[in-house]
């Protein structure tokens, strides 16, 4: 009868790959967390140089007179990013409010709580639809930033899923 009642008194144990990739998140939202702080106080300063890289970059590329496909494409790319310091705030703060619902959701999966992963799921979405929010949905920069979050955050979506069974 002990033996009954101390198999169900043994805490769960968290599997080692729910632990890879929730110290992985921590690492990867960490640092999401970091430098969407850096950014948001440096806003005037990263606007002013994104200013002098267009204008420096469309110079070259009127200058060189060359009207291929390439320089075209080049020259609808560098004029997609923005230089308003509004807009890379707006933009820091709707990615670092990402970062910080997937760190919540994966200290939440750390201790083996199924909603951690709902958690971590609304933090990807967020960080896949806030840059067309926020830039626009013709942007360049908001696309490829949504698809790379969105690539990495169904890899991860998926891998914590195949591990709800380990979560309550």
């Amino acid at each position: 009868m002990t033996e009954v009642l101390q198999e169900y008194e043994r805490p769960a144990v968290r599997p080692t790959f729910i632990t890879v990739l929730c110290i992985l998140t921590f690492i990867g939202s960490g640092w999401g967390i970091i430098s969407e702080s850096i950014k948001y106080f440096s806003a005037n300063s990263q606007a002013a140089s994104i200013a002098i890289t267009k204008e420096k970059v469309n110079s070259d590329l009127q200058s060189n007179k060359d009207s291929t496909e390439g320089a075209r494409f080049a020259q609808k790319i560098v004029n997609s990013i923005t230089t308003s310091p509004e807009n890379i705030r707006k933009g820091a703060l709707a990615n670092g409010a990402g970062a910080i619902l997937c760190i919540a959701g994966a200290f939440m999966m750390w201790n083996l709580k199924r909603n951690g992963f709902y958690l971590y799921m609304a933090g990807t979405l967020v960080g896949i639809i806030s840059p067309f929010v926020v830039f626009g949905s013709n942007n360049f920069i908001a696309i490829l930033s949504s698809v790379v979050i969105g690539f990495i955050g169904l890899v991860f979506v998926i891998l914590y899923g195949v591990n709800l069974k380990h979560m309550k």
